[in-house]
């Protein structure tokens, strides 16, 4: 009687620690995030807590009160670190979370937190002002003929629709044909702007298994050299790249995304880079872990 209730008491004992483990209550527990250019990942976890704290939990909770954080260089190196068990967590906003769960059956949610608003924009060296400026009209005219909220719909909402078809362009693999890729108009005798991508929000900044980039910010970008009347040439970076990329000219356009109108928000971004204006907000990140 007394080594079953020992056994018991183990028992309840394990499956507490694992609960408050899958919502970092524990001791020691890492986070992951994206990297970001200019803060450490501890100075970035605590402007995260702080606007947690804020803003409330949305389900599932959770504090991170004695959590500890990592940045990866790229999506792929951080899921690596999660399968591993480096980290307990990975936080990312809900629309990737939400992409990943569906590819992914071993994804599954610990928490959903909310944060101020934040955006996806593209980044461009100072000295370019006046090709942002080209940009923010390309998109301005985007958002007030509902281009744009089409094309969220079509990449984002819908995709993948279910697993008979292509997670790439929602097409049947039988019937998949040049049609399904995301087309890009050539201009001859126009100029060439070079956007970098790093494939590490799917499926809004995405790269495909093959090296395409595909998604909603390719399709954004397609939707923008035609209205520019500019050809597109699409390069791939990791995360902590994107500022090389600009510096030193391989890029013209950067994908640049999780910033706000508040100091903390632009924590990421260089003195010598501007941002357009956004092409897509949202304000609830999404807490994985791998749940074999």
């Amino acid at each position: 009687m007394q080594t079953r209730k020992i056994i018991r008491t183990v028992l309840i004992l394990s499956a507490i620690c694992v609960f408050m483990s899958g919502c970092a209550f524990a001791d020691d527990d890492y986070v992951g995030f994206l990297t970001r250019l200019r803060t450490t990942p501890a100075e970035f976890l605590e402007l995260m807590r702080s606007s947690w704290a804020a803003q409330g939990w949305a389900i599932l909770g959770g504090d991170h009160t004695t959590s500890k954080a990592k940045f990866y260089d790229s999506l792929s190196l951080m899921q690596m670190a999660l399968s591993r068990g480096d980290i307990d967590e990975m936080i990312l906003p809900d629309f990737v979370a939400e992409y990943l769960m569906k590819v992914n059956k071993f994804y599954t949610p610990c928490c959903i937190s909310n944060s101020g608003r934040m955006s996806l924009c593209f980044g461009f060296m100072k000295n370019r002002k006046k090709l942002a400026d080209l940009w923010n009209t390309a998109l301005r005219s985007m958002k007030n003929d509902y281009t744009l909220s089409g094309l969220f719909q079509k990449y984002v909402k819908n995709f993948p629709p279910d697993e008979s078809y292509d997670y790439i362009y929602g097409i049947s693999k039988r019937q998949r044909t040049n049609e399904g890729r995301i087309r890009f108009d050539s201009f001859p005798n126009a100029p060439t702007v070079k956007v970098a991508v790093t494939g590490d929000l799917p499926p809004v900044d995405f790269v495909a298994e093959d090296g395409r980039p595909a998604g909603y910010s390719t399709a954004v970008l397609a939707e923008i050299g035609r209205r520019l009347k500019i050809n597109i040439e699409i390069l791939q970076v990791d995360t902590a790249s994107r500022t090389s990329a600009l510096f030193t000219g391989r890029a013209d356009v950067v994908f640049w995304y999780e910033t706000s109108n508040t100091w903390e928000g632009k924590l990421d971004v260089p003195d010598d880079v501007i941002l357009s204006e956004p092409y897509l907000e949202w304000n609830k990140f999404m807490h994985l872990k791998f749940d074999n």
